[in-house]
């Protein structure tokens, strides 16, 4: 019922429409059993009229059936197209403090695994109401023959479907269960990746890993999901054993009690025989689409967390930026640690567009929760960053953030290039790939770089291109050189910082690199989350910088 309301909220006039020829379908399959017994009863008195009449039965059912499916999947796989492409917007306007608390392998469980069984579960809807008209039909036809033993069949089928309730109930449970095991798995599949080195060079490491944490989730999985669907498998072998022995009731019961004729139980057996391939089908498909439920459940509950947390979002390009003032910015963040908690602030600071502004600071000093907060990806939890006095981090939070182009430690590069068909964007980043030493690894063809696959200091020089053709007010570079040699080093901090001070960028440089410090125009030091020092340069005007570019 849930994924046929899913549908429904896509087209529900397509959703009618298929309905109506499954019905139909249903109906032409339960006049062929009719023709049959008929054409039986009167082998020797057939005309060419009823040769006709049963080709016609047989078209109908083929067509009937082939719109059904087609609308069916069409509809279906448009309705987790719309569901996919949902979740991708809801998880990117999420604000990325929400992201990082949902976690990414929920995140990932939820748009690959979950997504893919209910995409399953959709492509045998299309099977589950064709059946059902054709079902539905045979009833039909068997109240037709007689009342008395279409009223013993429901008697049966209620029975059944009371008997595979509970059942059916249990197995959800068990496979409710499997999909939280699910969660964790997708965790550990993501140390497993990301910390594959770690593991191969420790093997006391690795043998904790697959001993104390992948393998007890995995292990409590297989239980899960093993006595779900064997539940499910005893309900579908005790639903055919069902139809067999109502069969065997009208054969050998049913004579005793009740006038039956030869032909009127031929007809109700062929009705039975032909009610047993849909019905089957069904039950088989029960199990999907329990998971489906289960997922669609799940995803609900990501949904529900992530649109309490989204933002608006309207296309405003960024313009030139003067200022960026802090006002009493403040910000908390907790750890797993029951008393762990970390308060960045309260930061009153400015910082002028032209100029650039190193912050430096120990190991958890604030470093990287300050660039979060003054890019917009943290909103304050008090206080609040505006620039130029006019669009708010706390009130207009995506536009804020379309004035940064930043670089963090944990970046992500993409092939794809923007405005990649407009043939100067594209000459220009061919000429920032040779300024960084790139050319000769990496070109642009069809506005995409032909390879990512480079070593940790050349990504972050292509991460730096891209930043470069972003052409943002503000940059923002947490540790860019830390994964640099000497040359490239040197020439971050005496050409590129110098390249972006006389376009009249804000530029902000997290760094310990103190041998550099003094091309800075301001310095700025942060300790346990309070700003203990900041040093404006005397000769701001006369910066290292310019005199550098000069040169």
């Amino acid at each position: 019922m849930d994924l046929l309301i899913f549908m429904a909220k896509r087209s529900w006039r397509a959703l009618l429409l298929a309905t109506l020829s499954g019905l139909i379908c249903g109906l032409a399959a339960a006049g062929l059993i009719a023709s049959i017994n008929h054409s039986l009863t009167v082998f020797d008195q057939l005309r060419p009229a009823d040769g006709l009449y049963f080709a016609g039965l047989v078209v109908l059912v083929a067509v009937s059936r082939v719109i059904a499916d087609v609308s069916l999947l069409r509809l279906g796989q448009a309705a987790v197209h719309d569901m996919r492409l949902h979740l991708s917007t809801r998880l990117i306007d999420a604000p990325y403090a929400q992201l990082q608390r949902l976690g990414k392998h929920r995140l990932l469980a939820m748009l690959t695994d979950d997504a893919q069984t209910i995409s399953q579960a959709v492509e045998l809807v299309p099977i589950l109401l064709v059946n059902a008209g054709i079902i539905a039909a045979c009833l039909a036809y068997l109240g037709w023959l007689s009342l008395p033993l279409l009223g013993l069949t429901l008697l049966l089928i209620a029975l059944g479907s009371l008997s595979f309730h509970w059942p059916q109930r249990r197995a959800l449970t068990s496979i409710s269960r499997a999909r939280e095991q699910k969660d964790q798995l997708f965790d550990h599949y993501r140390l497993l990746t990301d910390g594959s080195k770690e593991l191969q060079l420790n093997h006391p490491r690795r043998q904790h890993f697959f001993t104390r944490l992948l393998l007890p989730v995995s292990q409590q999985y297989r239980r899960d999901f093993v006595r779900g669907m064997s539940i499910y498998a005893v309900v579908l072998n005790w639903g055919n054993a069902v139809f067999y022995m109502l069969i065997g009731v009208v054969l050998f019961a049913a004579p005793h009690f009740i006038d039956l004729s030869a032909s009127l139980v031929t007809g109700y057996i062929l009705a039975i025989l032909y009610m047993i391939t849909p019905l089957s089908e069904l039950m088989n498909a029960l199990p999907t689409f329990g998971r489906a439920s289960v997922a669609l459940n799940k995803i609900r509950a990501l949904d529900g967390e992530m649109q309490a947390a989204s933002e608006n979002v309207e296309t405003i390009p960024p313009t030139q930026v003067q200022s960026l003032v802090c006002r009493q910015v403040a910000h908390t963040y907790y750890r797993e640690r029951e008393d762990g908690h970390f308060t960045l602030g309260p930061i009153d600071l400015t910082l002028n567009a032209g100029e650039v502004v190193f912050i430096t600071g120990g190991n958890g000093s604030g470093k990287t929760t300050l660039a979060l907060l003054l890019t917009g990806l943290y909103r304050p939890e008090s206080g609040d960053i505006e620039l130029d006095e006019q669009v708010s981090s706390t009130s207009d939070n995506h536009h804020y953030r379309q004035h940064f182009s930043a670089i963090f430690t944990d970046f992500c590069l993409f092939e794809n290039l923007l405005n990649s068909d407009d043939p100067q964007r594209v000459q220009q980043a061919r000429d920032y790939l040779i300024h960084l030493q790139l050319d000769h690894k990496v070109q642009v063809e069809e506005g995409q770089l032909t390879t990512l696959a480079l070593s940790t200091g050349q990504r972050k020089r292509l991460a730096l291109l891209s930043a470069w053709l972003d052409d943002r007010p503000c940059y923002l570079f947490d540790e860019w050189a830390a994964d640099q040699d000497p040359v490239f080093k040197h020439f971050f901090y005496n050409r590129i910082l110098a390249d972006l001070r006389e376009r009249g960028k804000l530029v902000i440089v997290i760094s310990h690199d103190d041998a550099y410090f003094g091309l800075a125009d301001r310095l700025i030091r942060i300790e346990n989350g309070m700003l203990s020092d900041i040093t404006p340069r005397a000769d701001a005007g006369a910066s290292p910088l310019a005199q550098d570019a000069c040169r």
